[in-house]
Order: structure tokens, then C-alpha cells, then sequence
């Protein structure tokens, strides 16, 4: 798989949740729904084609515990802006 390799290369440690969910569902184990976005309009149109509600996590390889650094919004219903 690619993204192992890659992690390796780059003497990464840990995989992101992303791309954890990535290996599990080459394996053809399920997974949530989700998208990987990386700015706010982005964000508005992964949540219209997946749909409300959604839960919002920052994604990163080297942090672990996303809930600990307020990276996690959870039932957000509606687009929200600034």
C-alpha cells in the first residue's frame, strides 16, 4: 500500500485517521463516510454531498488526540461561518 510505504519513507510513526481508514477499507472493512478538505469552501461542499449532520476533525499524523487540542465538532447540523 502506498501510503505505508510513504509514512515509512518519511520516518513517520503513525498513520492519521484518515489514512488509517484508508488501509482498513482496502481491506474491505467498513468505514465512515467522510472527506479530507483542506480549507472552509471545501469543507461546506464535502458536508452538502455527504450530509448534516457531520462531525468536524482536524486530521494530522502527529496529533493523536484530536478531542485534547478542541480539534473535533460532532452533530454540527448546518454550514457555519466565521
Amino acid at each position: 500500500m502506498n501510503l505505508i510505504e510513504d509514512a515509512i519513507r518519511k520516518r513517520r510513526t503513525t498513520l492519521s485517521e484518515h489514512e488509517s481508514k484508508q488501509v482498513l477499507a482496502a481491506y474491505h472493512i467498513p468505514v465512515s463516510n467522510e472527506e479530507l478538505v483542506d480549507n472552509l469552501e471545501d469543507l461546506f461542499k464535502a458536508a452538502a454531498k455527504i450530509g448534516y449532520p457531520v462531525a468536524i476533525k482536524g486530521c494530522s499524523a502527529d496529533i493523536a488526540h484530536k478531542t485534547e487540542k478542541g480539534l473535533i465538532r460532532i452533530d454540527v447540523r448546518q454550514e457555519f461561518r466565521r
